[in-house]
């Protein structure tokens, strides 16, 4: 799956409504370090992407100026990462061993939600109920 080219911040939010996991990144066509990681990027949303369940997407904070206002950009290349329409975590700078390693994670939670997640759910609380006698 491709990247998906963030026209509008109507077109951002209708992505993280669409699919429960997206990573985002933010450039801007003069940005030399934005060039130099995006191929990464792509690379890692050909790899990794789950259709209807983990997007990738980009935007040019020149051309999308109200959504990297609402996400609080400060320096580009940034990335951003959505779990079921929140932000989860984010990432500054071109970094590709850092880059790799968040959308390897995300990938991870994906392709759990999407097989049923049930024992990943019991992983992360360790197995806890509510149901116990006290």
């Amino acid at each position: 799956m491709s990247v998906v080219d963030i026209k509008s911040k109507a077109q951002f939010d209708a992505l993280i409504k669409e699919n429960p996991f997206v990573a985002v990144q933010a450039h801007a066509t003069w940005c030399g370090p934005c060039k130099a990681i995006s191929p990464m990027f792509n690379k890692h949303a050909g790899a990794l992407s789950v259709p209807n369940s983990y997007a990738f997407a980009r935007f040019d904070t020149d051309e999308v100026p109200d959504l990297a206002f609402e996400l609080g950009i400060r320096s580009i290349p940034a990335f951003f990462f959505f779990e079921n329409g929140d932000k989860a975590s984010d990432l500054a700078g071109a970094n590709p061993p850092a880059l790799k390693k968040a959308v390897e994670g995300l990938s991870e939670k994906a392709k759990a939600s999407s097989s049923g997640g049930g024992d990943a759910d019991n992983k992360t609380t360790g197995g806890l109920s509510t149901n116990e006698d006290f």
